[in-house]
């Protein structure tokens, strides 16, 4: 171990490495809530499928509903 590595360790506040998928072009942020993924790029208005689900099961009238389930079956 380094000691810069044991520095790092031994620290009060533990360094913390985030990577941020905002600038990653696999990536695009789901327009409805603050997820990244790479599946909306094929889900219907560039939404997770998390956000796809929810208006599935809560939201069935939702105009957007039609469209997905067509995206869901191609």
């Amino acid at each position: 171990m380094t000691d810069e590595q044991y520095e790092q360790l031994s620290s009060p506040q533990p360094t913390v490495v985030v990577r941020s998928l905002a600038n990653d072009p696999d990536y695009v942020k789901c327009p409805r809530c603050w997820h990244y993924t790479h599946e909306g790029l094929h889900n219907y208005d560039g939404l997770c499928d998390r956000c796809c689900r929810v208006l599935i099961d809560h939201y069935p009238s939702h105009e957007s509903v039609a469209h997905i389930l067509e995206r869901r079956q191609a």
